[in-house]
């Protein structure tokens, strides 16, 4: 599908109309095709997905078929900008769930929130992922699928010590000194650079990073939680529980380490698992691999949801039949099937219950986790205070230096708090 070329701050006008507007397109008019843009690399399972799907959307719209373009994630930025423009565009788009607030913000996605309002799945969803859909209290995207991260280790090692995968922190102490002294590596992998995991240590010690009242957003880095949960993952490293070779890395190192028999356990997501199977030079390990729900400080940790939204495109010529084309994709039946063949899991949390998430050896703990799933802050602007300032990996970076943990966070928090409210580019 081709709009005509127009300027940015038309596009802009032109979606506060559809917003405003919702009844469908101006002519009244079933269009022949619609046109959805999935993140990634066309493959033969994701071509019979979408083939099926085409069945199901054409049971209500039997003259319009659906167009399916494969963008690849690194070209994402580009294509939906040149979109806004006024280049070529989708009427639904896939957008990673941490992206909603930044591209609504851009414009580029229509208020669903009337449509979502009266679709029946909407209720059955994880109700925090749909809210992470929302950007100012209005409602731009619905959770398609979502994956998570968990805690992988080495199970003959474990069996073989007489041990369990650990739940809480003390016993994720006590399993990594008995890996160190039983196998000569070290037992835990804590790389400073590492978001993600770092606030899992955070939730799961009842902590917070940030909280929004109104429309202002209040760092909470120097709550006492948070401050305790900070202090103890940079303190694996200056106790040595994690050797220094991981500070100022990614988990990419890690990965490498616990596929070639070096190190006992670290915390990535499943899709790290074909990664080890090209980094393992004895292929063999990975048959003892496997993988439990993150260590909290009493019990299992919250992990943060990283996945995809399905969202409407604002300058569709067809809001209405656009939204129908994400219901089909969205609901329970699509979601799912969706979520197997990429291997992630559905957004319905009553489905995760189900015994091929529950009894897969491969799936089971990241399906646990699946039900305690937490978010980063849903704004624009966390992405500035992540990816461009690293403000989490930047304090336990300084801490694991030497410094002073709460004086660390407290310029953290100041910093955190001032670039979440600063305005919107």
């Amino acid at each position: 599908m081709r709009f005509p070329k127009i300027a940015l701050a038309s596009a802009v006008v032109m979606l506060a109309a559809a917003c405003g507007g919702g009844d469908g397109n101006a002519s009244g008019e079933t269009p022949d095709s619609l046109t959805v843009w999935v993140m990634g690399t066309s493959q033969d399972e994701l071509v019979a997905y979408f083939e099926e799907a085409e069945s199901r959307f054409q049971e209500q719209y039997p003259d319009t078929s659906v167009n399916v373009e494969f963008i690849p994630w690194g070209d994402a930025q580009e294509s939906i900008t040149n979109a806004i423009a006024g280049g070529d565009a989708p009427d639904v788009l896939e957008v990673g769930n941490d992206q909603v607030s930044s591209w609504a913000s851009q414009g580029a996605l229509l208020d669903i929130g009337d449509h979502v309002g009266e679709w029946a799945p909407a209720a059955d969803m994880d109700q925090e992922a749909l809210e992470y859909g929302t950007y100012n209290g209005v409602q731009y995207g619905i959770p398609w699928f979502s994956g998570v991260r968990t805690l992988y280790y080495r199970a003959d090692w474990l069996q073989e010590i007489g041990h369990e995968a650990p739940e809480t922190w003390d016993e994720l102490i006590e399993v990594s000194e008995a890996i160190e002294e039983e196998y000569d590596v070290p037992g835990f992998a804590a790389p400073t650079d590492f978001t993600n995991g770092i606030a899992s240590f955070i939730w799961g010690n009842g902590g917070e990073i940030a909280e929004q009242e109104g429309e202002e957003w209040t760092g909470r880095l120097t709550d006492p939680a948070t401050v305790e949960a900070v202090e103890f993952y940079a303190g694996l490293t200056t106790d040595g529980v994690s050797p220094q070779s991981y500070v100022g890395e990614t988990e990419l190192v890690a990965l490498a380490d616990i596929a070639n028999s070096q190190l006992g356990m670290y915390i990535d997501g499943g899709w790290a698992l074909g990664s080890m199977e090209e980094q393992a030079e004895d292929p063999e390990v990975l048959e003892n691999i496997a993988s439990a729900p993150i260590p909290g400080a009493d019990g299992i940790a919250p992990v943060f949801a990283g996945g995809s939204a399905l969202t409407v495109f604002g300058l569709t010529s067809y809001p209405d039949e656009a939204f129908d084309l994400l219901g089909v994709l969205g609901d329970q039946e699509g979601g799912k099937a969706y979520a197997d063949v990429a291997g992630f899991f559905p957004a319905y949390p009553e489905l995760l219950e189900a015994d091929e998430y529950q009894n897969d050896p491969a799936r089971s703990a990241a399906a646990t986790s699946m039900q305690n799933t937490r978010f980063f802050p849903s704004t624009p602007r966390w992405n500035a205070a992540d990816l461009d300032n690293k403000i989490l990996p930047g304090a336990v970076l300084d801490i694991v230096r030497g410094g002073d943990p709460e004086e660390v966070l407290e310029g953290a928090n100041e910093q955190l708090t001032t670039i979440l409210n600063e305005p919107v580019e």
